[in-house]
């Protein structure tokens, strides 16, 4: 039996120190604290995250969430609206949502307030608020994204033992695509669990069926396995697959990723080609605000882009790192990029300097329409 209990939080809304470059989210969001769908991988069982005891059998439902929202929003004075991603922790359309409607009422305050919004679920209940996301597509932007890591329904309910089929999610995903074509639609493909998800047949088949629903694209990310969660991992892994225990000790060896680099390297090409086969996008096109930060958030794109490009094609960390910061900084400009390059002070952001700042100047060449090319980077 899950227990629901009603519980007073200070805010609802997070705001993180830099926009995350996979799915492009200055903000989070969640409408409850711990997550019934039991997911045996769940990163979110980890001690880094803090939540609550109970993990899947106490769900705490935060009060007065569109209240407390609403006067967020209402009285910010420095937020300026961006992308608000739900069910980082808590599975936005869990079971509780049917009862509290949390996150309907999140999303009715969103839309009200025309904030972008981004959302990962591995429930079909999603279908039933397609109208606000709809809304929120239409007057800015917005994607939904089902998790999803296996075809094998036997692999899925031990993996994810009280969320909606696989075959439900993608026909979902068409569904929306099919009714609601302004929403982006995709697939986070994560993790690929090794060993039990990560065989040809099971990426080919993902890959296939992503395309056929018309998703806008696939994420796809290894398993880690941090204290706690690869604990509880291993644990259900011993009871219902007591042969591969020592296969993930050998690959993890008590790190959090596998230390057999090798080894995510070959998945990754592997899942880039099949992508390029089935004509798959892996990233998603962000959402690009109308104010000072448009130039600032393209460019930022592009570097972070570049970033995953050479990280996913197993580059050295500091060869990728670099591209990323770079991004992570242009980001949080309180101007616009464009300005600080005409008074020839691009270098007083940090990580742009050689390379980054000669790709630095092309893009603002490429993305700023506001001046001629004539009046950016004078030579005395």
């Amino acid at each position: 039996m899950v227990q629901y209990v009603l519980k007073e939080f200070k805010t609802v809304l997070n705001k993180l120190k830099y926009i995350d470059s996979w799915f492009w989210c200055r903000y989070t969001i969640n409408a409850y604290q711990n997550c019934e769908h039991s997911c045996i991988y769940c990163d979110a069982r980890s001690e880094r995250y803090h939540l609550l005891p109970g993990f899947d059998q106490i769900i705490y439902v935060k009060q007065d969430v569109k209240c407390k929202l609403e006067d967020r929003l209402k009285r910010a004075r420095t937020l300026l609206p961006d992308v608000v991603a739900f069910g980082g922790t808590a599975d936005a359309y869990q079971p509780a949502e049917k009862i509290n409607q949390n996150s309907r009422q999140i999303l009715e305050v969103l839309a009200k307030y025309k904030y972008p919004v981004s959302i990962s679920t591995k429930s079909t209940l999603i279908l039933r608020d397609l109208d606000l996301f709809n809304q929120v597509a239409m007057d800015t932007w917005c994607y939904i994204a089902f998790t999803i890591t296996s075809v094998d329904e036997t692999v899925c309910s031990f993996l994810e033992p009280r969320a909606s089929s696989a075959e439900e999610r993608f026909l979902a995903l068409e569904t929306i695509k099919r009714d609601y074509p302004a929403i982006q639609t995709g697939v986070n493909f994560m993790p690929i669990v090794p060993f039990l998800a990560d065989s040809e047949e099971n990426l080919e088949a993902m890959i296939r069926s992503i395309h056929e629903v018309k998703a806008d694209f696939v994420l796809f990310a290894g398993l880690t396995m941090r204290d706690k969660q690869g604990e509880y991992y291993l644990t259900k892994v011993k009871e219902s697959y007591p042969e591969l225990v020592e296969k993930y000790q050998e690959l993890y060896q008590d790190n959090y990723v596998p230390t057999n680099v090798e080894y995510m390297n070959e998945i990754n090409r592997k899942v880039l080609e099949l992508c390029r086969k089935y004509s798959v996008k892996y990233r998603i096109k962000r959402w690009i605000p109308t104010d000072f930060r448009r130039v600032n958030y393209l460019i930022a794109q592009e570097l972070a882009d570049y970033s995953y490009e050479l990280q996913i094609q197993g580059k050295p960390k500091r060869a990728y790192n670099k591209w990323l910061w770079a991004a992570h900084y242009i980001n949080n400009l309180s101007e616009s990029i464009a300005t600080l390059a005409q008074k020839n002070q691009l270098e007083t952001i940090r990580n742009v300097k050689g390379e980054v700042k000669e790709e630095v100047e092309e893009l603002i060449k490429k993305y700023d329409k506001s001046k001629t090319l004539e009046s950016y980077f004078h030579r005395d």
